[in-house]
């Protein structure tokens, strides 16, 4: 089979400038080389189990009440016959994640319902297999890259937001679930483009759906005992082996097709590693393509969910944002040139998701034994870093609770200590597709914006569901109204 040379050799000498930025591993450690050790205050719960109860039903609040009681410490938390220990200062943050990323592994347990999913997909090797398959990805998701991906995102959004037609001015509809539904397509679609027809896109977002729901629910009771029975087991085995079934279908046919798609998929099939200069199986195929469907669709839809309440509950923003758009793009629809100019949008992103970081935690495990300004934490040790409470630590935020996207102006940005805020995680392991998604993000609110106001239903409460995925509790339901 012929290689596609063009987009081979544009791969081989592309250097992303966010690689030389991220990859800082060997800087030297931000604490007194010789501290003088520290004891981590510990939050003991009940006797045997510990507050193992109150992180199941409801962790956020457990964390604040930790950090309330502790502020600016790494506080143990007992869960029955283990301990995880709660890290939210940015420079503790800052050593998990880069200057010594390398002792802070994503472990066995936690992860280990995610790789019955996507398999070595990049968000679950580890070790020379991560690095590899890191080295191989790593030019396809440049920020120009992720640009060139405007013309077809365009295209998938302006046909799913024509179903926004028959919605305005009637009965109000859930946010969260049109949100899911529409970056479910567009992420599809950007992945695998016309290569999947509308049955099999069907198929598969029923079954990533499912897998979605059950993955996040494993990981979340990771720390329950290995004979507590997790409902869902069948659902989540069927939704695998339909998962399998499609995507493969489509390697096979991919493999064999002569047509450009221009889509992810492509550059996945015709990346090459530049030192060993193979691509990949179909297995690696299959792992990583899920991979991007995975991270992307549920964060990216939670997001946007959040941008809509906030958008109504601060008309002074959304006007701001309205004239933004109206100047840049007017009626038209938007362009690759378009996106840099949306300047505010994007801001008005970031600062959602420091409010309401689609993911709530993020948990690694600690390889050899280590020491974190003065805390001791032994091999085996899981550490949480709770994004959505260093997001919202005083001592790095001017009022912390107010939504206020001019905090994110570039004159603002060197200001800010580069720990505090990390939404897409950070050091070596930073979400690859971070452009792909604020890109994304910045189109879908450019696009509704145009044509939409979004209010919420009076009276209907609005809490944050404190699990893996940042969620409205209880949806979020909004009347759709021309503009």
């Amino acid at each position: 089979m012929e290689i596609k040379e063009g987009y081979f050799k544009q791969q081989q000498t592309l250097k992303n400038a966010d690689t030389a930025q991220e990859h800082q591993i060997n800087r030297p450690s931000p604490f007194d080389p010789s501290p003088t050790p520290k004891t981590c205050p510990v939050v003991r719960g009940y006797p045997f189990v510990g507050v193992l109860p109150e992180l199941l039903q409801n962790p956020l609040r457990l964390f604040q009440r930790a950090v309330k009681d502790h502020p600016g410490e790494i506080v143990a938390l007992k869960l029955g016959p283990i301990q995880a220990h709660l890290v939210t200062h940015p420079d503790h943050v800052k050593y998990v994640l880069n200057d010594n990323w390398q002792n802070f592994g994503k472990g066995e347990v936690m992860w280990k319902p995610a790789r019955q999913v996507v398999g070595n997909g990049l968000i679950t090797s580890h070790g020379e297999s991560w690095f590899r398959n890191r080295r191989l990805m790593q030019p396809m998701f440049a920020a120009n890259q992720a640009n060139a991906l405007t013309e077809l995102s365009v295209k998938l959004i302006a046909e799913q937001l024509a179903r926004f037609e028959t919605t305005a001015n009637s009965e109000p509809i859930d946010i969260k679930n049109e949100m899911a539904l529409l970056t479910q397509t567009v992420i599809l679609g950007v992945i695998f483009s016309s290569s999947i027809d509308r049955s099999k896109a069907e198929t598969l977002t029923e079954a990533l759906k499912v897998l979605v729901r059950e993955t996040s629910r494993r990981m979340f009771l990771c720390f329950l005992p290995k004979q507590f029975p997790i409902p869902g087991e069948r659902a989540f085995r069927n939704a695998i082996q339909t998962t399998d079934d499609t995507i493969l279908s489509i390697i096979r046919a991919r493999r064999w097709s002569s047509l450009n798609y221009g889509d992810l998929f492509e550059r996945l099939l015709f990346s090459r590693d530049e030192e060993s200069k193979t691509g990949m199986n179909d297995q690696q195929l299959r792992d990583e393509s899920i991979t991007l469907f995975l991270a992307g669709y549920e964060t990216t839809s939670t997001a946007l969910t959040w941008v809509w309440y906030l958008l109504d509950k601060h008309p002074e923003v959304q006007s701001k944002l309205r004239a933004e758009i109206d100047a840049v793009i007017g009626k038209r629809q938007p362009t690759c040139a378009d996106v840099a100019k949306l300047q505010y949008t994007k801001m008005v992103i970031q600062e959602v998701m420091r409010l309401y970081p689609p993911v709530l935690f993020l948990a690694r495990v600690v390889e050899a034994d280590d020491v974190i300004d003065g805390y001791p934490l032994k091999a085996g040790t899981t550490v949480v870093l709770c994004k959505y409470l260093t997001h919202r630590l005083p001592e790095f935020w001017d009022q912390p609770e107010v939504f206020d996207p001019e905090r994110f102006a570039s004159e603002y940005s060197t200001q800010r200590h580069s720990y505090s805020y990390f939404p897409f995680g950070g050091g070596p392991r930073y979400c690859i597709g971070k452009h792909l998604a604020l890109l994304e993000m910045q189109l879908i609110v450019a696009m509704m914006v145009q044509k939409y106001r979004l209010r919420c239903v009076p009276g209907h409460p609005v809490e944050a569901s404190p699990k893996i995925i940042l969620h409205p509790r209880y949806g979020l339901p909004m009347t759709v109204e021309p503009v």
